[in-house]
């Protein structure tokens, strides 16, 4: 026997009675996995992943046995019981959609199914903020202007987009979809929730990156009522709503200098928290620099190697805190990341990178003791 695979024993028969197919289609999406993929990997046929998905047929005790071990998860996650809050791609929107698989995006919506039914079982035990995100219509100048207004924010830089989306209801967190770089960040709504559910790529370590792809998914949130991914106009829509919202027309335009002044845009973007790339951007459409320099000025970007990642001095990580924070507040009441993993069948790993606000992977530094290498012996 593998020694993955669990013992038939170990595989409770009302868990196999109470087989839930919409379980097993999310938990191979969850893995990036095609039904060959799996079939290959528990020892069936692909014909028999269909079935089992499309409710044709139920897997034996040992053959959810070897599923769970494969994919990662108690058996006791295909359990009926728990409805699954699907998010569905036409109610998803993706930033960098046209560089990513099919697959890669099933996968990312999958990571958001978890992630909306640990926010279930968090707002049962601690009241989150309250959505505070109005449709808004018009164009995305104005919807940006408008927001700002509704929010109370001063004119200048906006400090801590993703605390400011929290505390206005959406929920936000930073996560591995599986698919690298090639997916920025994606918002949607999931059914059975009700609040917006924003995530940015943990893969993606450009901070400032990430506080224009969360504008970004703001703006697809409030002004496309329903999803249309890829939709190349819903996507300038967006782009023009995040640079309005973090970099006003009246506030910015007279900052931004007329000539490729790159020391000038890098104190501008370590004071508004927007990249280079992205104020030059602004300066064309504000009519600071014309056609031509703009070309100059991304020939420029490209040589330098700032289009990937650009000087950005010391500007901090955003990183969402509401989840945590609920958590550690509602630990009195059993509500704690071990908790929700029991709960939720799901690995304590995962729980914890979705709701976590800080997943520490630098490396631990020691002093050499006294003696070692570099440092002198007394």
């Amino acid at each position: 026997m593998d020694a993955r695979e669990p013992h038939l024993s170990a595989v409770p028969a009302p868990v196999v009675a109470a087989f839930d197919p919409d379980r097993l289609t999310l938990a191979r999406e969850r893995s990036g996995l095609t039904k060959r993929d799996l079939a290959t990997r528990a020892g069936v046929t692909a014909a028999a992943i269909t079935r089992f998905e499309r409710r044709q047929a139920g897997p034996s005790a040992p053959t959810l046995a070897r599923l769970a071990a494969e994919l990662g998860l108690p058996v006791g996650y295909f359990a009926a019981g728990r409805p699954v809050l699907p998010v569905a791609e036409e109610a998803t929107h993706f930033r960098s959609l046209r560089t990513t698989r099919a697959y890669e995006r099933r996968q990312a919506r999958a990571t958001m199914s978890h992630l909306a039914e640990a926010v279930r079982e968090i707002q049962a035990v601690v009241r989150l903020p309250a959505p505070r995100l109005p449709r808004l219509g018009g164009d995305p100048e104005s919807a940006a202007r408008n927001l700002r207004a509704a929010w109370d924010l001063p004119a200048g830089p906006v400090h801590h987009l993703v605390r400011l989306l929290e505390a206005n209801g959406a929920v936000v967190s930073m996560a591995r979809f599986g698919a690298g770089e090639r997916i920025d960040a994606f918002s949607c709504r999931p059914s059975g929730l009700d609040r917006p559910l924003i995530c940015l790529s943990r893969d993606r370590g450009n901070p400032l990156r990430r506080r224009f792809s969360a504008a970004h998914e703001l703006g697809h949130l409030l002004l496309h009522r329903e999803a249309s991914p890829g939709d190349r106009a819903h996507e300038q829509e967006a782009n023009r709503f995040a640079a309005e919202f973090l970099t006003p027309a009246p506030q910015i335009a007279d900052l931004l200098p007329t000539r490729l002044d790159f020391a000038r845009l890098l104190e501008i973007q370590r004071a508004w928290g927007v990249s280079v790339q992205a104020l030059l951007r602004r300066s064309r459409e504000l009519n600071r620099i014309g056609d031509d320099l703009y070309r100059r000025g991304q020939v420029t970007l490209t040589r330098l190697g700032w289009r990937r990642d650009e000087p950005r001095g010391d500007y901090p990580t955003e990183w969402p805190a509401v989840l945590a924070e609920a958590v550690a507040l509602g630990g009195r009441h059993g509500l704690t990341e071990e908790g929700l993993a029991i709960r939720l069948r799901l690995p304590a790993t995962e729980i914890r990178e979705l709701v976590s606000h800080v997943i520490d992977d630098r490396p631990r530094l020691r002093l050499v003791p006294s003696g070692g290498a570099g440092v002198p012996a007394r």
